[in-house]
């Protein structure tokens, strides 16, 4: 009885290790962090961040993206006095109800002093 509740702990955690495939930890922005979308081929889009890291970030966008896709990002904070260009790696794109939530890594990751004022 004990070895079978092993086995079934130890694959629930080796599960887990798998799922979670972030290289860092991301951080929800305090305040609205915007970003414009440069998609080639399309008209200029606006998003909201969900969450960033030194690797990477997901968005909320009004419309989606194919795996694979490369973004080029303008990101704002709230207060306007931070703006940075990145490029972004789609990895996932789910639609929730009429948005869609878009989420990527960097093709350069950031320094730390680059997050900062996308957080606070």
């Amino acid at each position: 009885m004990q070895s079978s509740v092993r086995n079934y702990l130890l694959s629930i955690f080796q599960r887990r290790r798998q799922m979670e495939r972030r290289g860092s930890k991301r951080i929800a922005p305090v305040h609205r962090t915007l970003c414009l979308i440069h998609f080639p081929g399309a008209e200029q889009t606006t998003a909201l961040v969900q969450n960033i890291s030194c690797q990477g970030l997901a968005l909320q966008a009004d419309q989606g993206y194919s795996p694979g896709a490369l973004l080029h990002l303008l990101l704002i904070n709230e207060a306007h006095t931070a703006s940075l260009n990145v490029d972004l790696h789609v990895v996932r794109s789910l639609r929730i109800g009429n948005r869609y939530m878009v989420a990527g890594s960097f093709v350069r990751p950031l320094l730390h002093e680059e997050v900062v004022p996308f957080i606070w």
